[in-house]
């Protein structure tokens, strides 16, 4: 008498007859090159956008601490000036503004880089059309 038992790393059940058959490994974004299927090399997980993502992402949490432990250390109020204006705020608060104008500068640098060179391969990609 045959028993069905779940197999859950396939999401079926299987019978004992076929339960006795060895299941190849399973392993996702598998690449493998010419030569690796020739000398016998295993084949090596690749890097995906996700993962990249998710190690952005730490990274980023980690250096918003390391910034938030600076502000909170730094909480002197300190009288600073710029062009004729005048102001007395805690000193991290004011470093972490100078930064954030700064980022915001290079960031609007960079899109305008972007959407520049966007503009010019549609210009490019349309003179190949008509040519």
């Amino acid at each position: 008498m045959q028993t069905a038992t779940p197999d859950r790393s396939l999401g079926r059940s299987t019978t004992d007859s076929e339960s006795s058959a060895p299941l190849p490994p399973i392993v996702p974004f598998v690449t493998t090159g010419a030569q690796s299927a020739t000398s016998g090399a295993l084949p090596t997980l690749s890097r995906t956008r996700i993962a990249f993502a998710w190690w952005t992402l730490g990274f980023s949490v980690l250096l918003l601490v390391v910034v938030l432990i600076f502000t909170l250390q730094n909480l002197s109020p300190v009288s600073t000036r710029f062009f004729g204006a005048v102001w007395t705020i805690p000193l991290g608060l004011d470093l972490l503004l100078a930064a954030l104008l700064g980022a915001g500068i290079a960031f609007l640098l960079g899109a305008a880089r972007i959407l520049q060179l966007r503009r010019g391969a549609r210009r490019l990609a349309s003179a190949r059309r008509r040519a």
